[in-house]
């Protein structure tokens, strides 16, 4: 779970309200677009939204990629439990209308501009060198409430180019604005960045925020008049952000594993003002009876270092269960006490298994002879390994592969036993035989369990370590 808090800049401090539920964040600061990957669109002309003639495709054969008409338009048929993973950019030089409400689920949406963008206030920027998007024929709203899915607009225009226009973003993702033309007017709209129709602000031009099962959340987060949290001159102009960052790895560990430490790393991104006293505590949220972590909390002047928040090494477990810790980094927004304090937390799981479960089938470290060599006999690569020496004519791959009847190696390619219909398809089974069983999706194998007297197929049901 993430949580950030939203805040602006000069005198946005006075409209300031506690928005830590409304996950929303504007940057400003120097971004690029990424490159394309297969997948993604691309707006090759001007052009409504839901046509497929206004956009492109970046497709990949034989690893040569290219970008070509595309068949279907993007966020067509995406929904919140199907949804997208490529990008979708307008390019330099495109308009693209959206003149009907739609509700998109994809990555992330990028609005380009060759930069730097001329101030032409009060026109809204068009022409080569800027991408636009155009809210007409209202009432409208264009919601993307996918996961992860922000809206950049680097030196392009998002416009609200008719009444009663909404833009619906999902909880805890963000607009990224750079390169805004009227950077550092408090009342100039400039040409880029967030526009709305004509010169005078009528309040029906406005970015809202839904949770993930489409409630709404904030329904005037941002709006073209003053009387809203934020007016587009303020985000255009004044905003920032910050997040908390936390990272665990790994996610999942065994009860008693001592080789295995769990790290957690801690930091935070954003535009945090130098000089500002930075509070942070990470914690335990939740975890099994009996397991105590003390809080560790501390302050540092801003920017800080890599050094200021702990990233403190977890482990081994005793315990088997869900344990849940949580970063909170804040701020407060000028020096006096009854400051608004900006504030951030993120939240992660680690689940510990426990020891001999399916998770946790062995942990034993192998047994080391270092006095002795075992050279493996038999190995199949696909890295070119075979004959390579590792210092004498006779250490060879795969002898140089000591302890193993079998050496498989790949960066990209799995090992697949034999895939049979049943285990009746085998008509002379031999013990020792591994199969993969299509009749029930089971690996088995054909040996003599214990108590039995005589070799039959057996399913791999029990995880166990072998003894030494």
């Amino acid at each position: 779970m993430t949580q950030n808090s939203t805040y602006s800049y000069r005198k946005l401090y006075q409209k300031l309200i506690q928005l830590t539920l409304f996950l929303f964040t504007i940057f400003i600061f120097a971004q690029s677009a990424p490159p394309p990957v297969e997948g993604d669109y691309r707006s090759k002309i001007t052009g409504n939204w839901t046509e497929v003639s206004t956009w492109e495709i970046y497709t990949c054969t034989g690893g040569v990629c290219v970008w070509i008409p595309a068949t279907t338009v993007p966020g067509v048929g995406t929904t919140a439990t199907a949804q997208g993973n490529y990008n979708v950019f307008i390019t330099q030089g495109t308009e693209v209308t959206v003149n009907t409400s739609q509700t998109y689920y994809f990555g992330n949406l990028y609005i380009l501009a060759n930069n730097p963008v001329l101030n032409v206030f009060s026109s809204v920027s068009s022409g080569p060198d800027v991408g636009r998007i155009n809210l007409e024929n209202g009432p409208i709203e264009f919601k993307l409430l996918g996961d992860n899915q922000n809206i950049y607009i680097f030196g392009g225009v998002f416009y609200f180019k008719t009444l009663s226009a909404s833009l619906g973003l999902r909880s805890g993702n963000s607009i990224v604005i750079t390169d805004y033309n009227a950077l550092g007017t408090e009342s100039g709209l400039g040409s880029n960045g967030l526009q709305q129709l004509g010169i005078t602000c009528t309040g029906d031009q406005k970015i809202k925020f839904y949770n993930s099962d489409g409630t709404l959340v904030e329904t005037e987060y941002g709006v073209c008049a003053s009387s809203s949290p934020y007016n587009f001159v303020q985000l255009n102009n004044f905003g920032g952000s910050l997040a908390a960052q936390l990272q665990l790895y790994p996610l999942k560990v065994c009860v008693g594993d001592t080789k295995t430490p769990v790290n957690l790393t801690a930091h935070y991104t954003g535009l945090i003002p130098p000089g500002k006293n930075v509070t942070y505590e990470l914690k335990l949220e939740s975890a099994p009876a009996g397991y105590n972590f003390p809080t560790l909390s501390g302050t540092f002047i801003s920017p800080g270092d890599a050094a200021s928040i702990p990233d403190p090494s977890l482990g081994p477990f005793a315990l088997a269960g869900v344990y849940t810790y949580s970063l909170t980094v804040s701020y407060p927004f000028d020096d006096t006490s009854t400051s608004h304090l900006i504030s951030s937390t993120r939240s992660v799981t680690l689940e510990v298994s426990p020891a001999g479960s399916i998770n946790c089938a062995c942990y034993k470290d192998p047994v080391i002879d270092t006095v002795n060599k075992y050279p493996t006999k038999l190995g199949i690569t696909a890295l070119g390994s075979a004959g390579a020496t590792s210092g004498t004519p006779t250490d060879f791959w795969p002898e140089k592969v000591q302890g193993g009847h079998i050496a498989l190696e790949s960066r990209h390619k799995g090992f697949v036993i034999n895939r049979v219909e049943n285990t009746g398809a085998i008509l002379i089974p031999v013990e020792g035989m591994l199969i993969f069983d299509m009749s029930d999706g089971q690996p088995k194998i054909y040996t003599v369990k214990s108590g039995d007297t005589t070799p039959a197929w057996h399913t791999f049901t029990t995880p166990t370590c072998p003894p030494f």
